[in-house]
């Protein structure tokens, strides 16, 4: 295990993004299946790039629920279309989340801006109705090998989906339509190598929103 796994694992470095609405926003340096949160999610394509098997932190959460994820999938109990969703309410002894979320990003060739915005809202919208104090989100999309995402700008595309969707629930709550959330605080998932940038890129997103 390197000094890099070693801190993502036992202490994960945490840097901030900002707050809105009530809700603490930051990026964190672990796996779907290692997010000591009440909700944890991650997404899922139909299929890897090339055909390649998957890596990093999904790979990480499929080991974790002991090869049913990819296994769901081959066998079409849960095909990753587009917004399709498997919620793991009950995850295994020693995971750290207290509930896993998977969400369907459908084809890889055709994932775009638009896609990724829909996964982060159902992301939030599902954590606040699962009643979650703290949620993590990982797009996984790198861990599928789909690498070309410079056009995606995906910090400011999936900042844009969590607050949008934030804000449609207070808005149920400001009309006595529904309960306030209990959603406080909310982890973007960052790869140990990649953590600095990305809070960076984030940071810069909120502040541009």
């Amino acid at each position: 295990m390197t000094a890099a796994d070693h801190a993502t694992y036992s202490d994960p470095v945490r840097l901030p993004i900002g707050t809105s609405d009530g809700v603490v926003f930051d990026v964190v340096a672990w796996g779907p299946a290692r997010a000591d949160v009440d909700f944890s999610v991650a997404c899922m394509f139909e299929h890897e790039v090339g055909g390649a098997p998957i890596a990093g932190g999904l790979l990480g959460l499929d080991q974790a629920l002991g090869g049913h994820l990819t296994r769901m999938r081959a066998h079409g109990a849960f095909r990753a279309q587009p917004m399709e969703t498997m919620l793991i309410a009950s995850p295994p002894p020693g995971m750290p989340p207290r509930a896993v979320l998977v969400i369907g990003l459908g084809d890889p060739a055709t994932l775009d801006a638009d896609r990724l915005r829909q996964a982060t809202r159902v992301a939030m919208r599902e954590a606040i109705r699962h009643g979650a104090r703290s949620m993590a989100f990982a797009p996984s999309v790198l861990d599928a090998g789909h690498t070309d995402n410079a056009a995606l700008d995906m910090p400011a595309v999936m900042l844009d989906g969590m607050l949008s969707a934030l804000r449609a629930e207070l808005a149920l709550v400001a009309a006595d339509l529904s309960p306030p959330p209990a959603l406080r605080h909310c982890t973007f998932d960052v790869g140990a190598a990649r953590v600095a940038g990305a809070a960076q890129a984030f940071a810069a997103a909120f502040e541009r929103r």
